[in-house]
This record gives structure tokens, C-alpha cells and sequence, in this order.
């Protein structure tokens, strides 16, 4: 690898010899070399089977610690120093150059470092063609982008505050007629002589006010203190009916607010926080579209995408009001950032940029219809997750040319057996969270024979016990008891681990308490199956 990044004092000499090494060809135009190489930012050059790096400028360096050099002598392809979130996009921009060629700025995370320093860079990327036309490679510059999302999030928050202050004096307002409620009782009956069936009734009036007080106060925390959070999987129309207070919040008085969610189970992996204030700033928006009688509708629902001879399938939020819609020529700046109808000293315009951003983030999309006097549709796609099956089919993380010289992190492969519904418990939500893969089930039958067909792939069996289920213990002995058999682990539901027999116990290999935090029961079940 030390022939693919700079070292030497003589740039066009390394840019040459790398595009050499792409074309075939004698590039003797050393001015043309030096102009590409000394531009803003840091070149790299990838071939395009394989995006393997042949070439990486030793300005590079100048953002990036020397430790980077590292990174891509053991990786080798570009996309495998790119964020694990930022990759597919990253994959389908280079696809597409492939095909259609022209140029094109790419956005995404680059690792900077093995402890996960996520550097943000701009990527300005073209391809290089040989004598006839074919692609055969890539040149890349790239740019820190790290003040400009720096930048950006100050706005974000600013946006946000904008966004909570209007809930926030909903709150209050609410909050003071409740104060006001308690002490006019309070006056009125704290006088001798009141007879004791007016005093309980009192009293019932200012117990309830006094907990509605309660609530609308942790709202009001739980609104100045909410910020961005970490990444799991939830119920989607559960998050929104949870909001509802909120919604109803930041929407005026008289506007009529109609929520229409699925009952079907719509999970999905996204940032709870940042999905509360997604809907919060699409609600704001909906505000302003002021009519005789506003209203805004919420709609939850599954929705197949079909692609070629594949289908994904999302969960679709749509908000639609009937307000006076958006003009044919503010259309095509909406996702902007900094774009505005409103008042721009008082407005930040980041709304609709932030929820864009957000549902990018998590592989999704964002769109807007709208009719001038009918009203605007914004539609919020987002993945659905399968949360019972994570096991993929086996393939190659490298190419064959572009293996790496420190294998990847190896996480564990698992079958889990539970008879209750234990898709999103913590420890399950942690083992997805750390990319483990495993496939769920709640038939000891089928369990077994999967156990018998990928008993080579398997690091082992995790087993949810339940002291209502008849099938468990004898699932149990079965899967201890076979000639060669799986690491296998147990974690009781409901029960405390001495009411497990110690029979059950040897065979189990290790009992954990199901009680525990999951990110110390995450560190014994991965040594335990190491």
C-alpha cells in the first residue's frame, strides 16, 4: 500500500503513476497533475470494480490524523472507511457516476480514526475514463466539512428553541389556569362553617387540577431538556399518539387536529428525540396555513415500495392541511435551508431541512404536494425494521483484490427462542443495536431445525425463559443435550435466577438475570459466545 499514498515531495509523480496504474497510459502532463493536486481539500483516486484506493494526497493529512494512513493500508476500499449509515448512499452516487458519468458532490461521514471519529466531508467526485470512454476509476476530492455542520447545528437548535418556546407558552398558559383554578377553591372554601360534602368536592377539584399541574410540568422539563438521543427501534404510531399533547400544543385553538394511525405493528430504527421534533416543526408549519376552519389530518400507515424485482417496505406519515398551500415558485426551494415565507427575523427557516435531514439519516425520504387554496401533503417515509430477523445471507465485505489485513470486528450470530413477545426488550433492542445477527422464534420445532441446518455459521443459542411456558425446559435439555452442542445462554422473564434448578443452570452454560442493564448483560453474552 505504500505505493497509494503520498510520501513523496513530488506530487505529480505519485498522481501519475497512480492514474497510470488506472489507464494504462503515459500521462506526461505533469501541469495538469499538479492543478488537480493542489486545489482545496485532498485528492485520492479509487479503481471503479472494487473502489480500491490507489492513490491518497498527503494533504489529506493536514485534517486527518496520520493514524488514517492506517485505516486504509488495512481497509484498502474507499467505502469501508466511510460511516456504516453513509455508505449505501455513498455506493449508489459512485453506481450511478459509473454509469451515466458527469460529476457529482457527495456528503458523508469518513472514519477518521478506529475509536469512531466521525470526520463530515464534502466529496466532490468525477470519473476517469480510458481511451475508449470505459470508467476505470475515480478521482475524488475531499473537503472538512466539520464547520459548516457545526454551523448548521447552532441553526438546528435555534430552530428548535423556536419550535419549543411556542409549546412551552401553550404549557405555561394551561399550567396558570390550573394555579389559578386551585387558589380560587382554595379561597373560596378555606372559611369556617363549610359543610364537609362541599369540602370533599373541593378538594376532589383541586387534587385533579393540582395533577394535571403535575403532568403539564413535565412536559415543559421534558421539552427544554430534549435533545438528540440514541438510535433505536420503536413503534412509530405509538411515538405519534404519545405526542399528541405536544401536537395539539403547537397547533392554535380552533385548528382541528385528526389522527388516523394504524393498529398494525409499524417498527422502525430512528432517534425518538429527533422524530418528536421532526413532527413538531411539520405541525409548526401546518400552523401557519391559516383558513376559515383549519384542519390537519395525521396519517400512519405500512406502505411496499417496489424497485426492480425487489420491495422495501416503510411506514408513511403523512400531514395534510387544508391551508392556502404553497406557491409554484417557493416549491422548489422548500427543503432549503435558511428558506423562509415567514417572517425571516422572527422564523430560522430550518423546519423542513431538519426533518429532511432527519429521515435521510435513517434511510428515508421526504416529500411535499401541494395546491395553491387546497392545501399541502407532506409524506415522511422511513424503513420498517424486521425485528425478528437479522441473519442475511453470507457475503463478501471485501473483495477478493481489496482484502483487508486486520479482519472486522466479528459479532455474534444467534438463534433466540422466547414463547412471550420479546422483540423489543432491552436486551434484544441492545443486541440489535450492536449488529448482532439473529432470527427469532417462538417455536421450539422450527428453532431446532434451523439449529441443525446453520450449525456452522451459529456462535450460539439464547433462550428467553418464561415459567409458563411448558415447552421451554424441555427445549432447554434438547439443545444442551446434542452431540455437538451450541454455546447456549438463559434468561429468565419473570423470575428471579434461584428459582432455576441447578439442573437447568448446567445445561443453560450461563444464566443472566434479564433485570440487569443491557449493555452489562451485552458484555458477558458476547464473551460468553466468543
Amino acid at each position: 500500500m505504500n505505493q497509494t499514498i503520498a510520501n513523496e515531495p513530488s506530487i505529480s509523480t505519485q498522481l501519475g503513476q497512480a492514474l497510470d496504474q488506472l489507464l494504462g497510459l503515459n500521462r506526461a502532463d505533469s501541469q495538469v497533475d499538479a492543478l488537480i493536486e493542489n486545489g482545496p481539500g485532498a485528492c485520492y483516486i479509487v479503481d471503479s470494480e472494487s473502489l480500491s484506493v490507489r492513490y491518497l494526497s498527503s494533504k489529506a493529512f493536514e485534517f486527518l490524523p496520520q493514524s488514517f494512513k492506517n485505516l486504509v493500508e488495512e481497509r484498502r476500499a474507499w467505502p469501508q472507511l466511510v460511516c456504516d449509515e453513509d455508505r449505501p448512499h455513498y455506493k449508489a452516487v459512485m453506481e450511478k457516476l459509473a454509469e451515466r458519468g458527469g460529476e457529482a458532490m457527495i456528503v458523508y461521514r469518513l472514519d477518521a480514526s478506529k475509536k469512531g471519529a466521525w470526520l463530515p466531508v464534502k466529496d466532490f467526485v468525477t470519473p476517469l475514463c480510458d481511451e475508449q470512454g470505459i470508467v476505470v476509476g475515480f478521482l475524488g476530492r475531499i473537503i472538512d466539512d466539520s464547520f459548516r455542520i457545526q454551523a448548521m447545528d447552532t441553526l438546528v437548535k435555534r430552530s428548535w428553541k423556536e419550535v419549543a418556546t411556542a409549546v412551552t407558552r401553550r404549557f405555561l398558559h394551561d399550567f396558570n389556569n390550573m394555579i389559578a383554578g386551585i387558589y380560587s377553591l382554595s379561597e373560596l372554601y378555606a372559611v369556617p362553617g363549610s359543610d364537609a360534602k362541599t369540602m370533599t368536592e373541593a378538594m376532589v377539584h383541586i387534587r385533579d387540577s393540582s395533577i394535571r399541574a403535575q403532568k403539564t410540568t413535565q412536559k415543559i422539563r421534558e421539552l427544554a431538556s430534549m435533545t438528540d438521543g440514541e438510535a433505536s427501534y420503536y413503534e412509530v404510531a405509538q411515538l405519534i399518539r404519545e405526542q399528541e399533547d405536544y401536537l395539539r400544543a403547537i397547533l392554535p385553538r380552533h385548528v382541528e387536529l385528526e389522527l388516523d394511525l394504524s393498529e398494525e405493528s409499524l417498527p422502525a430504527r430512528l432517534d425518538a428525540n429527533r422524530f418528536k421534533q421532526a413532527m413538531l416543526h411539520l405541525a409548526s408549519n401546518a400552523a401557519d396555513a391559516a383558513v376559515t376552519k383549519p384542519r390537519l389530518s395525521i396519517r400512519c400507515a405500512a406502505l411496499e415500495s417496489e424497485t426492480g424485482d425487489s420491495s422495501t417496505r416503510y411506514v408513511r406519515i403523512q400531514l395534510q392541511d387544508n391551508g392556502e398551500g404553497i406557491k409554484e415558485r417557493a416549491m422548489e426551494h422548500v427543503f432549503e435551508p435558511f428558506f423562509t415565507t415567514k417572517d425571516s427575523k422572527v422564523h430560522v427557516g430550518m423546519g423542513l431541512f431538519i426533518v429532511k435531514r432527519f429521515a435521510e439519516e435513517f434511510g428515508g425520504q421526504l416529500s411535499i404536494e401541494s395546491q395553491p387554496e387546497e392545501g399541502t401533503t407532506v409524506s415522511l417515509l422511513l424503513p420498517l425494521a424486521n425485528l425478528n430477523e437479522t441473519i442475511a445471507t453470507p457475503s463478501a465485505a471485501y473483495p477478493h483484490d481489496a482484502a483487508p489485513s486486520v479482519k472486522p470486528r466479528k459479532t455474534p450470530t444467534l438463534l433466540i427462542y422466547s414463547w412471550e413477545d420479546i422483540t423489543r426488550h432491552p436486551l434484544v433492542n441492545a443486541i440489535r443495536g450492536d449488529d448482532w445477527k439473529f432470527r427469532i422464534h417462538i417455536d421450539p420445532h422450527q428453532l431446532e431445525l434451523d439449529l441443525k441446518d446453520m450449525s456452522e455459521e451459529l456462535d450460539g443459542v439464547l433462550i428467553f425463559r418464561s415459567a409458563l411456558d411448558e415447552n421451554v425446559d424441555p427445549l432447554i435439555e434438547s439443545v444442551a443435550g446434542r452431540a455437538n452442542p451450541p454455546q447456549l445462554a438463559v434468561v429468565p422473564l419473570g423470575d428471579t435466577l434461584d428459582s432455576l434448578g441447578d439442573d437447568i443452570e448446567a445445561q443453560g452454560g450461563l444464566v443472566v438475570s434479564g433485570n440487569a442493564k443491557p449493555s452489562s448483560l451485552l458484555k458477558k453474552l458476547a464473551k460468553h459466545f466468543a
